[in-house]
């Protein structure tokens, strides 16, 4: 009788072991780890516990995934509520820094929309500036991590560009009947270099980047 002849005949004995208890206390494996010999009830045991503290470890990590959504979800919720309780640019303006201040780690931001006459406060980035500095942005249709020059970053955040180490970038985007185009951007930036790092997980921005941008929009029409 060869290996495959027991295994075969284990498996159509499956109660083998069941009527014969005695053997399971004379087998041996090896240890997984140290290599020395232990029984097959404490091989078992080792290979519970592995188990156990795999499902563990899933387990946290899907709570922690939970929280992280429900963070996303009150945080939008709030931006939604305040956003369309506004009715000029200006108010909006407002809710941007509040909510900037209140769900990112940011110490700064700079809030733009291209184009010289919107009709607020907020700063606008002209034609020629988009060109001169701010070229690549301009064409961005998902949000991103670390994707500026200094030059752009000058441009944005002026005096304070030099405390920057990590940055992120919120494109604006509009609908004009099936075309998309940048409309403006939220630029956030943070004087550590781990808070918008390009290893970042953007969903969130992104998630956000489409509420501003459609809130924006319904303003501006």
């Amino acid at each position: 009788m060869n290996e495959a002849d027991v295994i075969q005949y284990l498996s159509n004995k499956q109660d083998f072991f069941v009527k014969n208890p005695e053997l399971l206390e004379s087998l041996t494996l090896p240890h997984p780890v140290h290599g020395n010999t232990i029984s097959l009830l404490e091989y078992q045991v080792n290979l519970l516990r592995k188990s156990t503290v795999g499902y563990r470890q899933e387990f946290e990590r899907l709570v922690e995934v939970a929280r992280e959504n429900e963070a996303i979800m009150q945080k939008t919720r709030r931006l939604i509520l305040a956003g369309l309780k506004c009715a000029t640019l200006d108010e909006f303006a407002v809710i941007v820094d509040d909510m900037v201040r209140d769900d990112f780690a940011a110490s700064h931001h700079t809030f733009l929309l291209f184009g010289d006459d919107h009709g607020s406060s907020i700063r606008g980035c002209s034609t020629e500036d988009v060109s001169k500095y701010l070229t690549n942005a301009s064409r961005m249709k998902k949000s991103a991590c670390g994707t500026l020059s200094k030059k752009a970053l000058a441009y944005l955040f002026q005096e304070e560009a030099a405390s920057i180490r990590s940055h992120a970038v919120l494109p604006m985007i509009h609908l004009h009947g099936d075309k998309k185009y940048t409309a403006g951007l939220l630029v956030l930036g943070a004087e550590s270099e781990k808070i918008f790092s390009k290893e970042r997980e953007t969903l969130f921005l992104e998630y956000t980047a489409e509420l501003l941008s459609v809130l924006i929009q319904r303003l501006s029409s």
